[in-house]
């Protein structure tokens, strides 16, 4: 998982492989209406409005693709959890490419993401978003950029 500005993208990815991605997220605003957008077989962008929640039951993961989330507007804390700390509750679906999880202890760590702000999903991180901030709920818009974790493997 990696949590850090939007601007210093290029310290986690490869400046080359991955300014495609960058570039085409500054296309993207709070008028763009929701829905999947695709131009390359590597990644493509899913764009979401929805309200965070003072009690979310979304813990994911995915085996896949590599989430990089984005906040347009709003404000959204994220749970993360060791596998230890949950048990499934859906087993892994190829053609979603999600497994869903209950928490069975507390999470080793949390996240405020917020516009300026990216956080990085792994293949196997768990992660719980949909929540409130500080009890606070906001109305979000958020992109989530899906990368093909083979994308970040594949050479030049």
């Amino acid at each position: 998982m990696i949590v850090d500005k939007i601007d210093n993208w290029g310290v986690y990815f490869n400046k080359e492989r991955f300014s495609e991605i960058f570039a085409e997220l500054d296309k993207f605003n709070l008028e763009t209406p929701n829905g999947e957008y695709r131009s390359n077989d590597n990644f493509y962008f899913k764009v979401m409005s929805y309200e965070t929640k003072l009690e979310s039951f979304i813990i994911e993961s995915h085996k896949r693709e590599v989430d990089i989330q984005v906040i347009l507007k709003g404000k959204e804390k994220i749970k993360i959890y060791d596998s230890k700390d949950v048990v499934i509750t859906e087993v892994y679906n190829e053609k979603t490419d999600c497994q869903f999880y209950d928490k069975v202890n507390d999470p080793i760590s949390e996240v405020n993401l917020e516009p300026g702000l990216m956080a990085v999903f792994f293949s196997g991180d768990i992660h719980h978003p949909v929540l409130a901030v500080n009890k606070e709920t906001y109305k979000l818009k958020k992109i989530v950029i899906k990368v093909d974790e083979k994308f970040f493997a594949h050479k030049q």
